[in-house]
Order: C-alpha cells, then sequence, then structure tokens
C-alpha cells in the first residue's frame, strides 16, 4: 500500500501554536511545487529559536511541492498575516508560475515593502523581483538562473549568501542552511548561530568537487544544463510567457 508523508509546518489538525507578541515574525511563503530543501534547510535553523514562524499562503490546505510524497501544511493565509519582520521565499525548479497569481504577488509587495528584511532561497530571489521588491539590489540565486534577476531590476551576483542593505538572499537549493544559520547570526548573535550550526552538525564535505560550473567542467555543467531546462519545459512550457505577464503586473501594479 502506497503511503503519502505528509509534512505539517509547524500545525496539526488545524492546532495553532501560541504566539509571543514580543518575539519576531518570520514568514516563508508557500506556493505549490516548490523546492523542499529551500524552505527545510533555513526553517530546522530557525523554528525553535524564539521567534513566531509562519507558513503562509492563500489558505491552509495541504500544498504539493517538487516531491511527489512531500506535502507542507500553511500555518496561516494571506488574508491574516499583514506584516512580518522578516519574509522569506523559497525557491522552485518553476518559479514563473507563481508570478500570475496575482493576489500571492501582491501580498509578497505588500509586506516585503514593511518587513525589517526581505530574503529568500534558491530562486525564491527571482519571485521577490517580480513582486517587485528586489529592484537595484544584489541578489543569490541557482547559478543557472541568474539572468532571470536582471529581468526584474535585480543584480546577480554568485555567492553561497548575498547581503545587500536588508535583502539577504541564499543560492541554490542547499545554500539554505547557509543562509539560515547567517540570519540567525544578524537577528540573534554569532554565538547563537555557532550553537545552531554544531547542533545541526552542519560541516559539508561533499563527495564530489562539483557544486559551481567553475568546478564541474563544461561536460557537467552542460549535462546540468539540459536536464534542467528539459525538466522546466515539461512542468512550465509557457514560462517565457509567464515572465511577460509577470513583468506587465509589475508595470502596471507594483511601480
Amino acid at each position: 500500500m502506497n503511503k503519502e508523508w505528509i509534512t505539517e509546518l509547524p500545525c496539526t489538525d488545524g492546532q495553532r501554536r501560541n504566539k509571543n507578541t514580543n518575539s519576531k515574525t518570520i514568514a516563508f511563503f508557500l506556493f505549490p511545487e516548490l523546492t523542499p530543501l529551500d524552505l527545510v534547510g533555513p526553517a530546522t535553523v530557525l523554528e525553535d529559536r524564539g521567534f513566531n514562524v509562519e507558513y503562509v499562503w492563500h489558505n491552509r490546505e495541504k500544498i504539493n511541492t517538487e516531491i511527489n510524497s512531500f506535502k507542507l501544511y500553511p500555518s496561516i493565509s494571506f488574508d491574516e498575516l499583514e506584516y512580518v519582520d522578516i519574509l522569506c521565499v523559497p525557491g522552485a525548479l518553476d518559479p514563473f508560475s507563481i508570478m500570475r497569481d496575482e493576489k500571492a504577488m501582491r501580498w509578497l509587495n505588500k509586506v516585503g515593502k514593511n518587513a525589517e528584511y526581505v530574503t529568500s532561497v534558491c530562486t525564491g530571489s527571482i519571485i521577490l523581483a517580480a513582486a517587485g521588491l528586489m529592484n537595484g539590489y544584489k541578489a543569490a540565486t541557482h547559478w543557472l538562473m541568474g539572468e532571470y534577476l536582471t529581468e526584474f531590476g535585480a543584480i546577480p551576483v554568485h555567492e553561497r549568501v548575498v547581503i545587500d542593505r536588508n535583502r539577504i538572499t541564499g543560492g541554490g537549493i542547499t545554500a539554505g542552511i547557509e543562509f539560515g544559520l547567517q540570519l540567525l547570526s544578524i537577528l540573534r548573535s554569532e554565538d547563537e548561530a555557532k550553537t545552531m550550526q554544531l547542533i545541526m552538525h552542519y560541516d559539508p564535505q561533499p563527495p564530489f568537487n562539483a557544486g559551481t560550473p567553475n568546478t564541474a567542467g563544461d561536460k557537467i555543467t552542460k549535462m546540468a544544463t539540459d536536464e534542467t531546462y528539459q525538466l522546466l519545459a515539461q512542468k512550465t512550457p509557457d514560462y517565457q510567457q509567464s515572465i511577460m505577464a509577470a513583468k506587465k503586473f509589475m508595470e502596471e501594479n507594483l511601480c
């Protein structure tokens, strides 16, 4: 019998945690087909550090992710959350489809303009840029997607974590843990971030030196590029139209 594993962050059967009104609110923006590791990495760092952590979407119904059996339950809706201290947007192989969701983009723009920090992991920075929140800011994203940051007025930087004023952006997928630790050091202290790093036993020693195009070489880079864009074309064959629609919406509503 097939089993579906459902991750509920942080609610169970509709019950909510008690909020600490003196603590900062961190809101992770959820959307269908997001990359789970973009979320789980920083959420693991930040969830039990005394913040009010919310996972926000249109409603509290479960959301599919890029991993078929890995579902997420939002903790709160857009209409219930009008202000956040820290906004965080995870990424996805396809960060473009969500750009057609006008209510979601308006919510991002509204809360992002008033947030203390506007943050992202991987291609989440492209979504932030499409929401009108990254114009003129340096930002990290997945190494293959930097051109799309440029299309929305951001400045791509090929680093694991980029801090530009109150914008903090993590690079591709696995950089989410480093992003979370960096954010924790800013919100609390370097010692607390180091403590959390040790608790998580975060001491990466990858089996291969192939995490960037420079270290992977031309052959592997071409294979990764071809595979990524093949998958993107399968998931969202009209993604270029999504980009055009997002630009038009941003020009008409968010600028």
